[in-house]
């Protein structure tokens, strides 16, 4: 039988996201308002909701983070910035 390791890899000063959580999404040069829809315990992992379609992407997105700030889809790799905003 084998036994797998499990890494989990996180950045102390990486912003750190959570379902619910308002964001703002830039992509393709246009920056639209989102939600996080599900979040990794790390924040490595997202699924990102918008009012918009990225790249074939139409409202949602699986995002992998790379640095707290910006990701790519785990699907075909477009690249995102997001960014955390608190409700006016």
């Amino acid at each position: 039988m084998k036994h797998w390791s499990v890494l989990i890899v996180s950045q102390p000063d990486q912003e750190k996201f959570a379902k619910g959580d308002n964001i703002e999404v830039t992509c393709e040069g246009r920056t639209v308002d989102g939600v996080v829809i599900m979040a990794s315990e790390n924040s490595l992992s997202l699924m990102i909701g918008f009012d918009a379609m990225f790249s074939g992407h139409l409202g949602m997105m699986p995002v992998t983070m790379r640095d707290g700030v910006s990701g790519y889809s785990i699907i075909d790799g477009t690249e995102v910035v997001i960014k955390k905003v608190t409700p006016q």
